[in-house]
């Protein structure tokens, strides 16, 4: 399993479908890797398991691919009433 520690967005930054890269580690607080949203959508269509974390409180979601309006893919954290582990939550880097 991944965790996504932070975010790097493009203008504006305020919907998930701003996300063009990601940092992760493979614990929860081990040393971090940079990769862009089209590898994390490939892999997570490959079986790859991620999930949001923040270590301010260590809140916790699972991350999925979706597709925009546009039909372009993006990733976002599962729905479930707790704002705090939303990847746009994240650190930015």
């Amino acid at each position: 399993m991944r965790f996504i520690r932070s975010v790097r967005v493009e203008t504006p930054g305020t919907r998930n479908e701003h996300i063009t890269h990601i940092r992760y580690s493979e614990t929860p607080y081990g040393a971090q890797t940079t990769l862009s949203r089209e590898a994390v959508v490939l892999s997570i269509r490959s079986g790859g398991v991620y999930r949001s974390h923040r270590d301010l409180n260590g809140a916790e979601a699972p991350v999925v691919v979706k597709t925009g309006a546009r039909g372009q893919h993006y990733i976002a954290t599962v729905a479930d009433s707790t704002e705090t582990n939303n990847l746009l939550e994240l650190p930015r880097f």
